[in-house]
């Protein structure tokens, strides 16, 4: 009855797939070497496998040129499948797979304390005490934030370099320990829609029964009827014993829709998984999401070890490039077009770095070319199809060619805007500025031995007062500020994004320079 019942309740989940295979473990480095959960994972690749593995380029077939005009109309869309790995594929590649075993260090099951252990961490969060570093061990796991213009190709991109790697191994025997258990190497879910704390919880569980035949949305969220902080703390159980390697999180943006506490709750949370149960977590999202993670800046910076990755929309550099080199092969049309640069120059100026728009304008030109007899491809071509085709993205595409910046920040998925973040930084900083000096001033003006109240009635005395006070405010906050809506105004000016006017000012570091 109990089974009947969950069947019809529990609602389907299509979750994002991979391989499951049985383990067979291989020879790691010192600092990975005697850890089943790793040894199981597919070896450190080089960027030359890194590439080959990545990179997909369906199959081109010269002869299907001379088809009929209907046939070659869904042969124009293959180019959807292809996947060209760039320089920023590359580096996220990295990022993982060093996030995926740290993360899976102090989490040894050949332990003799690791069920334990788990156990322990998973009280603490259930009852909100701090990690204590005699009874657990400290957690190595790293994680970092994903934020991007929408259509750069960040989820296809992560999807990608997931499927390096099983998603299930099953473990029945290491060396000379019985070993019986299942390891989730990864899990990408998005964001719920409303960006509810609960719908997250939700979606967890059914993802895991989605991929295991389990029933843990039945037993630990009892088919959602169970509260925000009973369901938080089972999921962090389920991850413990599911041997989790990292939790994807999704369209992140989505937590906008909550008020401060609602998205102050989720991302806290995301913190614990990473410090105490020692789950790596990747928050994925637009730069709508900056204005709530910018709020929690300095907490979210603690749990994240692998540097930030800002997903910027390509320039017209070697990156381009080799990215149109590639696209242009796949042409359908009976007169064969070579790639010049006025044809690569055409391409960017339309689709303005955004690969998407890339890839959709160069199908729909040759859909045209097609249909309309011309079978060739040519710059007014590119530029008529960008025009007729792309009607919806038109306003943000014309501000992006002009860089008007007022159109763009009334744009939050588009525009990384940070002034806001920067001011609140210096008020906070003007305001903890505020009360040092105040401290400073009483400790100073009240000797220890032989304290001395003020005569609040003398007048010379306030006027000393003020002063002091007045020319210490004045000296510290000068040293303090740091100026940063000058140097973003300064960039502007010059035509800079202000992600770019710090990082040439040396407030933004390279994500590996401390690696």
């Amino acid at each position: 009855m109990m089974n009947n019942i969950y069947s019809i309740q529990k609602m389907p989940l299509l979750v994002f797939r991979g391989k499951q295979t049985l383990a067979e473990y291989h020879e790691e480095i010192s600092i990975y070497q005697g850890n089943p959960l790793i040894e199981a994972l597919p070896k450190i690749l080089d960027e030359d496998s890194v590439i080959e593995q990545l990179q997909d380029y369906p199959v081109l077939d010269e002869s299907e040129r001379q088809l009929p005009a209907h046939l070659r109309l869904h042969l124009i869309q293959n180019v959807f499948e292809l996947f060209i790995v760039l320089s920023h594929h590359l580096d996220l590649e990295q990022r993982f797979s060093r996030m995926i075993r740290a993360g899976y260090r102090a989490r040894n099951p050949v332990k003799r304390d690791f069920w334990q252990s788990n156990q322990e961490k998973v009280e603490l969060l259930r009852t909100g005490h701090k990690l204590s570093f005699s009874s657990c061990k400290r957690s190595t796991a790293t994680g970092f934030t994903i934020l991007g213009i929408s259509g750069v190709g960040k989820t296809t991109a992560i999807e990608s370099i997931l499927n390096l790697y099983p998603q299930v191994i099953f473990h029945n025997s290491y060396k000379q320990y019985n070993l019986t258990l299942t390891q989730l190497v990864w899990l990408k879910l998005e964001c719920p829609a409303d960006g509810s704390v609960k719908g997250l919880c939700i979606n967890f569980f059914q993802a895991v029964d989605d991929v295991f035949g389990t029933n843990y949305y039945y037993i630990y969220a009892s088919n959602g009827k169970k509260t925000v902080n009973e369901m938080m703390p089972n999921m962090a159980l389920v991850a413990a014993n599911i041997n989790l390697g990292v939790l994807v999180i999704d369209e992140i943006q989505s937590l906008t829709k909550l008020n401060i506490g609602g998205y102050e709750k989720i991302l806290d949370f995301f913190v614990e998984l990473i410090n105490t149960i020692g789950l790596p977590v990747v928050l994925v999202g637009t730069y709508k999401a900056w204005s709530i993670l910018g709020n929690q800046f300095r907490q979210i910076r603690r749990g994240t070890g692998q540097g930030d990755f800002i997903w910027e929309r390509m320039k017209e550099d070697e990156d381009w490039q080799l990215f149109v080199e590639g696209l242009w092969k796949y042409q359908y049309l009976k007169h064969d077009c070579k790639l010049n640069s006025k044809f690569s120059h055409a391409l960017y100026y339309e689709c303005q770095g955004i690969t998407d728009f890339a890839i959709k304008i160069f199908m729909l030109a040759q859909a045209r070319a097609i249909t309309t007899g011309t079978e060739k491809l040519t710059v007014g071509l590119i530029k008529s199809v960008a025009k007729d085709c792309l009607r919806t993205a038109r306003d943000i595409l014309d501000a992006l060619k002009i860089n008007d910046l007022h159109k763009l920040q009334n744009c939050e998925d588009v525009y990384l805007n940070i002034n806001s973040f920067l001011e609140e930084e210096i008020r906070i900083l003007n305001k903890n500025q505020d009360s040092l000096i105040k401290e400073e001033i009483i400790s100073s003006e009240l000797p220890k031995n032989n304290p001395v109240k003020p005569d609040p009635s003398s007048k010379s005395n306030k006027n000393s007062n003020s002063s002091i006070q007045s020319n210490k405010k004045t000296k510290t906050v000068n040293q303090l500020n740091p100026s940063l809506l000058s140097i973003a105004d300064v960039g502007q000016k010059n035509k800079l994004s202000i992600y770019q006017s710090l990082k040439k000012a040396n407030y933004i570091c390279s994500a590996t320079e401390y690696l």
